[in-house]
């Protein structure tokens, strides 16, 4: 609109305010534009909802870290808060608590959730990566065994350890037992064996590796295994590391073999 109409519907249809000046009408914009709308107030009714909902996980997995049971939210932690917002702060706690569910149902089920979220992200890490896993049982106050298999994982240049599952023994605690209940949920989860590059149980007895004979349930799962001689393997990486040897050896083979001093200090090959 030209000026000139401005200012002919001004004084038409708005004679009393013909006199106000600019910060009038400045005042003026800024109150219709923030006043309250339907958009505005959904928006703004959304937000505190969603506000309560991040509360509520957040204090679920508080009371997940801690072991306590799932009813202290409900019975402690709400009034807890309801007294801070009356007393501290001096604000009414009503409409704040209500946003945020914390009943014993709702915070079993946030947990689980979280959880669940946490192993679908470790499994399919854990497809394309490396990792090591420790095994421990542990026996139940009704007698059943349970397996606990926490894993250590390297992520952004920093070392992680995470529980990875718990799943109930329902045979017996032997080592093939817990082997197949492992290799059932790497097979289940699609995660290949052969990522994993060590295994640790708790109280594992001290053994010699070369003279350990090692059951077929083992072996299997990681593919064709040769056997070798580790001594000869061991003798041959002492023969390539002795620089005094590799320059006697230059000088010529004969030459090499015919010496009274190296068959003492390589008897297997000395004539």
């Amino acid at each position: 609109m030209k000026p000139s109409k401005l200012q002919d519907h001004l004084r038409r249809c708005h004679p009393n305010k013909t006199e106000k000046d600019l910060k009038y009408f400045q005042a003026l914009k800024d109150k219709f534009q923030k006043r309250p709308t339907l958009d505005r107030m959904f928006a703004s009714t959304s937000q505190r909802n969603d506000d309560g909902l991040r509360a509520s996980y957040n204090i679920s997995l508080l009371i997940a870290k801690s072991g306590k049971a799932h009813t202290i939210g409900e019975k402690l932690i709400l009034p807890a808060v309801e007294e801070v917002l009356k007393t501290v702060l001096h604000k009414p706690a009503s409409d704040i608590i209500k946003r945020i569910p914390l009943s014993n149902n709702t915070v079993e089920r946030r947990t689980d959730e979280m959880s669940s979220d946490i192993e679908s992200f470790l499994c399919n890490y854990f497809q394309t990566t490396h990792f090591s896993v420790q095994v421990d049982e542990s026996i139940l106050p009704d007698n059943a065994a349970l397996l606990l298999a926490y894993v250590g994982f390297i992520m952004n240049q920093e070392i992680y350890e995470e529980l990875l599952f718990a799943r109930t023994l329902i045979t017996d605690t032997k080592g093939e037992s817990i082997f197949h209940v492992l290799e059932d949920y790497f097979i289940e989860k699609a995660i290949p064996l052969s990522n994993i590059i060590s295994v640790a149980t708790d109280g594992a007895p001290a053994m010699d590796i070369l003279t350990m004979v090692i059951p077929p349930w083992i072996i299997n799962p990681y593919g064709d295994i040769e056997e070798t001689n580790v001594i000869i393997q061991e003798e041959l990486t002492e023969l390539t590391t002795n620089e005094e040897l590799k320059v006697q050896f230059k000088n010529g083979y004969q030459q090499f073999w015919l010496q009274t001093t190296y068959p003492l200090l390589i008897p297997y090959y000395g004539i």
